[in-house]
């Protein structure tokens, strides 16, 4: 914990502030249930929400304000300006202008969600152990993939969103929430086939009813078995030398 409060304090240090006013620390964070709650009766009540309400305590000398928006555009705020993200999986691109806490959550690894009405779909490319191959899956079939912007999901789905931004099978979505409006594509039959998320997301939207119950959860076989998860700040002379300390 003071490794990230250290952070946050450099995050900080390079804005301008008047003297009379206090400095600020923007906090960016998706509609990602059930780790961070942005909307109704359980808004800032998911565990990335309590993770920062505790930062921000304990910096009480500095002005918090918050900000939801997709991964894409929270990426493009932490390159071009100062600013904090809890939580953020870590990559080589991403370290290049975010400094990042040692890890605070560890998740799941991410699956293919599907409307169980048509699991015969996908059954080609499952194997015995009910894991499903994500690369014959995009690249075998005329299936579409629905991803969200600037997220990263880890293993081979990144990969494939990576090299193939243009291909026709894989369909982005700009929304504030992460994985409800491509379920909901999916449940209405529109653009998309699959979507690319976590298991406790699929069970959270569903128990809450803002998703029928009608998806399947497939792990995915080219994925690791956990993912882990940041604290991410704007890179700066500051931060990079508070990992130092």
């Amino acid at each position: 914990m003071k490794k990230i409060q250290l952070l946050l304090i450099a995050a900080v240090l390079l804005l301008p502030h008047p003297a009379y006013t206090k400095q600020v620390v923007h906090w960016y964070h998706a509609d990602f249930p059930p780790s961070s709650i942005t909307c109704g009766k359980l808004k800032g009540t998911g565990h990335e929400n309590y993770l920062e309400d505790k930062l921000q305590k304990a910096l009480p000398e500095y002005t918090h304000t918050a900000h939801t928006a997709n991964y894409g555009r929270i990426l493009k705020q932490l390159a071009t300006s100062n600013g904090c993200c809890v939580t953020m999986m870590k990559t080589p691109d991403r370290e290049k202008y975010i400094e990042f806490s040692d890890p605070v959550m560890i998740y799941l690894s991410n699956g293919v969600i599907a409307l169980k009405s048509r699991y015969d779909d996908f059954q080609p490319f499952i194997d015995d152990q009910g894991f499903i191959s994500i690369h014959n899956l995009f690249y075998q079939s005329p299936l579409r993939m629905g991803v969200s912007k600037g997220r990263c999901y880890g293993g081979e789905v990144d990969n494939i969103i990576k090299n193939h931004s243009d291909s026709k099978k894989l369909i982005t979505h700009y929304r504030e929430d992460l994985l409800e409006s491509l379920l909901r594509n999916i449940q209405a039959k529109r653009t998309i086939d699959y979507a690319i998320g976590y298991p406790h997301e699929l069970q959270w939207l569903i128990s809450h009813g803002l998703v029928e119950e009608k998806f399947i959860f497939i792990p995915i076989r080219e994925m690791p078995e956990f993912n882990v998860s940041y604290v991410g700040c704007s890179k700066n002379k500051w931060g990079k030398k508070s990992f130092q300390e």
